[in-house]
């Protein structure tokens, strides 16, 4: 199960995620004990408002103790700042709603006075895998929600 860390602290690294985390990943008599497989930070410049918002993917294995992170660790503070957890879901044009209603409809029902879309450049950052990328994207302003529109689904 992949889980985001929303707006996290500006001096927060993998290394902090990681002793932030590995105590809910302990077993039990009757817990299932769980690993990290993966932590990426992503760095969001957006654009219209000059602002920069930090972020965290952390994916954990099995999902049943990604659920037990999220519960336990949901609105805690990690570097002194309190952040919000939850389960990350990939959007894709595949499996979105609107995607499929016809051109009528869409004109019909869109009360939208503008778009609520922010322009970003993110910058994502993954030193286990030694990765290192920037990319603008895309995202909606209304939603907890939300993926790289650009990125190919494997």
């Amino acid at each position: 199960m992949i889980i985001i860390l929303k707006k996290i602290a500006t001096n927060t690294t993998e290394r902090d995620i990681e002793t932030f985390i590995t105590p809910v990943l302990k077993g039990g008599l009757f817990r299932a004990s769980g690993r990290i497989e993966n932590i990426s930070l992503w760095i969001y410049q957006i654009v219209q408002s000059n602002t920069i918002e930090y972020y965290a993917l952390v994916n954990i294995e099995p999902d049943a103790v990604g659920q037990r992170v999220i519960k336990q660790l949901n609105k805690k503070q990690l570097n002194g700042k309190y952040i919000g957890i939850q389960e990350y879901h990939v959007r894709h044009w595949s499996n979105d709603k609107r995607v499929f209603k016809s051109v009528v409809d869409r004109g019909k029902n869109n009360k939208r006075k503008a778009e609520r879309r922010r322009n970003i450049i993110k910058t994502e950052r993954n030193s286990r895998a030694g990765i290192s990328r920037i990319e603008n994207i895309t995202i909606s302003t209304h939603s907890d929600i939300w993926s790289d529109p650009n990125k190919n689904s494997k």
